[in-house]
């Protein structure tokens, strides 16, 4: 059951982002879809199939058959998923909100397969071995001081299960919405380690442009943006050191990074209830996150299709 919770904490944790699912009660007099009504839950369930994949070496990509998402907005205070917050400044183009919200970077380090949770087999998964054979010398153990003519044969690499815990953080911060017609949004926000985990803080913006899809009810969204990550959360979720068991020749400090992202949601309601959904984006991870050793690739992909529900 923890183990469980786990899981649906990374699916909640990462759909308002990933989904473009994401409620917009500043622009609701312009009769926006995205808008909820003030006092009122909503509820919806994305049911398809996709996947997140998993940067890590060793680690598996997630499968997603079913997402949630809920929601709620009184005239301050909201919750989307794992975020909650308090809207202190709002006007027609633009609101300002302190939030609360679940830090997303540990669903990578889950060592839970997604499969055991909802009855899907291993075929979204990397399938792949990050050991890379060494070659022992002829009294069958390692040679600690080869000939500088003779190629070091590189050693196993650390991967998932051989690093220490990384525990989920909770983040406090600022986050600000700027509407520029119907069409275009730009979102900011600033948020820092509260819960006193990786002591470090992050910064998120993005663009978002809504493309008018011909007369059908259907909404084309496309989106770009960054990602920058303080030293201290590089180095606590991708940083090697003595506690992770791992050899010294692998250790690796942090530093500070941008990840850039692009991303598309198309929406196509079907009826009152029911809208089919295509999501995709792509993280292109910062340097400082690719040079660990732990990482096996230099980006990171998110697809879903599938249908929406809201109930």
């Amino acid at each position: 059951m923890k183990a469980s919770l786990k899981y649906l904490l990374s699916l909640a944790a990462l759909t308002t982002s990933q989904l473009g699912l994401s409620a917009e009660p500043a622009n609701c007099s312009q009769a926006n879809e995205e808008c909820i009504e003030v006092g009122q839950w909503r509820v919806s369930l994305a049911a398809g199939g996709g996947v997140l994949t998993n940067p890590l070496q060793g680690g598996e990509n997630i499968p997603l058959i079913v997402v949630p998402y809920i929601s709620y907005y009184n005239e301050r205070f909201f919750l989307e998923n794992t975020t909650l917050g308090y809207t202190f400044q709002e006007a027609k183009h633009f609101d300002v909100s302190v939030i609360l919200e679940l830090n997303g970077e540990q669903k990578y380090f889950n060592r839970l397969h997604a499969g055991n949770i909802i009855g899907v087999d291993g075929a979204l998964s990397d399938g792949g071995s990050s050991e890379v054979p060494t070659s022992p010398d002829s009294n069958g153990s390692e040679d600690l001081f080869p000939d500088t003519d003779k190629p070091v044969e590189p050693k196993r690499l650390p991967t998932l299960d051989d690093i220490a815990k990384r525990d989920w953080a909770i983040d406090g911060g600022l986050l600000a919405h700027w509407y520029i017609g119907k069409q275009h949004k730009i979102t900011a926000q600033w948020a820092h380690d509260v819960s006193g985990v990786y002591k470090g803080q992050h910064i998120k913006a993005s663009y978002k442009y809504q493309v008018p899809v011909f007369d059908w009810p259907a909404k084309l969204q496309l989106s770009a943006g960054f990602d920058w990550q303080s030293a201290e959360l590089v180095n606590y979720y991708y940083g090697l050191n003595s506690k992770d068991n791992v050899e010294q020749a692998y250790y690796y400090q942090g530093k500070q990074g941008i990840s850039p992202f692009v991303g598309a949601v198309f929406n196509y309601r079907i009826n009152k209830q029911w809208q089919f959904k295509l999501s995709a984006k792509r993280t292109f991870l910062s340097s400082a996150i690719v040079d660990s050793p732990l990482v096996h690739d230099n980006h990171q992909d998110y697809l879903f299709i599938g249908g929406l529900y809201e109930f």
